[in-house]
């Protein structure tokens, strides 16, 4: 009987110690719990954290540009890629600028030896057709395809310059006018002158000038390209008309030894015979040229779009004030149309072929970058022509005389500029040729006929 009370017992303790037991486990659970918890949440902060220091990799890439110095967009574009790096910390850009008279042969020297940089600036139409025909570029059209309120904003050539063969391979940061006429009418009205009105009347005007002490027609060509581009290519036109151009590089038809491009190139000649032009025009650069017009020694001064920046910036305010812009006037019995003027879009950036998938995103996106609308009303306040048709810009913000010019761009449509529509070798011909004719070592008829020669 003890026995069994004794047993009794020992079975109450051990229930009451399970009971004990039981009742108190939910909670050393719930401490065991959060412990767990809490170690695992500092863990995985600390992963976290960890993932969040990792410096991520950038995406580099080298771009080339000729923005510097005088360069109308040099300010711009020193504003813009600072934004641009700003904005995008993930991409690293290895920034080389050369001035615009080396970049050209630098670039095509570097594209022979297939060493292209990432990124690069290039002129539209004859150059892009060059590189792209060379398999040296990547398009942008599935750019274009994603974002096409940003493509739709250009105007027609912005886009159309840079596409061969359905492949649009940049866009235009803005318009480049190249023949744009600046004349002293103050100087006009001293010696009682119009603008002439055609070319017999423009004889006239450059005697008078020339007579009295004045620099009729202010020309800086040492590079060998501004008499080209800014004269002659507008001139040239007043003779043959726009479709002959393209017939004669295309050897459809028009020839360069064509009597209406010879008349061209003698135009040339005479105008230079006669002294149109400052002596030393062949010594020194478009740049230095322009203190002839800043100090009222030239009446007229022959260039582009580009001058203006330097001109608001530089000329003093009395020779501001009295500054027009307008086109060479219509030649007697010329077969092109009198109301144009040379121009083109303006250069843009491209992509190289070997640049990567990463670096060709990151690219594109510069791209887009420099041609938005904010970029667009910048180019306005560097007084750079838009290359876009929907930013507004405000009017009232405009200096004086980057409003003449937009009213100029809208007044004459442009014609082909010969160093955008022609090939290096033909470009090359052309420049040395026409400085050839200029000098006197070279006939029209001889430049006529090497340019044919290129061509066939």
């Amino acid at each position: 009987m003890s026995k069994r009370i004794i047993s009794l017992v020992l079975m109450g303790c051990m229930l009451i110690a399970m009971v004990g037991c039981s009742s108190k486990s939910p909670e050393k659970k719930k401490e065991q719990e959060v412990v767990t918890n809490t170690k695992e949440d500092t863990n995985t902060a600390k992963t976290e954290s960890n993932k969040q220091e990792e410096p991520v990799e950038k995406v580099k890439f080298t771009l080339w540009h000729s923005f510097v110095g005088a360069d109308q967009r040099a300010e711009f574009m020193e504003k813009r890629l600072n934004d641009f790096r700003e904005a995008h910390p993930e991409y690293e850009i290895d920034e080389q600028k050369i001035p615009r008279d080396q970049y050209q042969t630098k670039l095509k020297t570097e594209a022979a030896a297939g060493e292209l940089p990432d990124a690069f600036v290039i002129w539209p139409n004859a150059m892009t057709k060059e590189f792209a025909s060379a398999s040296l570029l990547k398009d942008i059209n599935g750019h274009l395809e994603e974002n096409p309120e940003w493509r739709d904003s250009f105007v027609s050539r912005a886009l159309d310059e840079f596409t061969v063969d359905g492949k649009t391979y940049s866009a235009g940061l803005g318009v480049s006018i190249t023949s744009i006429v600046y004349y002293n009418k103050a100087l006009f009205e001293k010696y009682n002158l119009e603008y002439p009105n055609s070319y017999a009347e423009l004889l006239n005007v450059i005697t008078v000038f020339k007579e009295n002490g004045v620099i009729p027609i202010a020309l800086g060509n040492k590079a060998k390209w501004p008499a080209q581009s800014t004269i002659f290519s507008c001139l040239a036109n007043r003779e043959t008309g726009s479709e002959w151009l393209d017939s004669a590089l295309s050897g459809t038809g028009s020839k360069f030894t064509d009597p209406e491009f010879i008349t061209a190139l003698n135009k040339l000649k005479e105008l230079t015979d006669m002294g149109a032009f400052n002596k030393d025009y062949n010594t020194i650069d478009e740049v230095e040229v322009r203190s002839y017009f800043y100090k009222g020694e030239a009446a007229m001064m022959i260039g582009g779009s580009w001058i203006l920046p330097d001109m608001i910036k530089n000329a003093p305010e009395d020779i501001k004030a009295n500054i027009e812009m307008t086109v060479l006037p219509g030649f007697e019995g010329g077969k092109g149309d009198p109301n144009t003027m040379s121009g083109v879009s303006s250069t843009g950036i491209a992509i190289s072929a070997k640049a990567s998938p990463e670096q060709q995103a990151a690219i594109e996106e510069l791209i887009q970058f420099l041609t938005n609308e904010e970029s667009q009303k910048l180019y306005a306040v560097y007084n750079i022509p838009v290359s876009s048709k929907t930013v507004q810009i405000n009017e009232s913000e405009m200096d004086p005389l980057y409003k003449k010019m937009l009213d100029l761009i809208k007044k004459y449509p442009m014609v082909a500029v010969y160093d955008s529509a022609m090939n290096s070798e033909m470009t090359d011909i052309t420049n040395n040729g026409l400085q050839g004719i200029m000098i006197g070592s070279l006939t029209p008829e001889e430049l006529a006929e090497e340019l044919q020669k290129a061509v066939e």
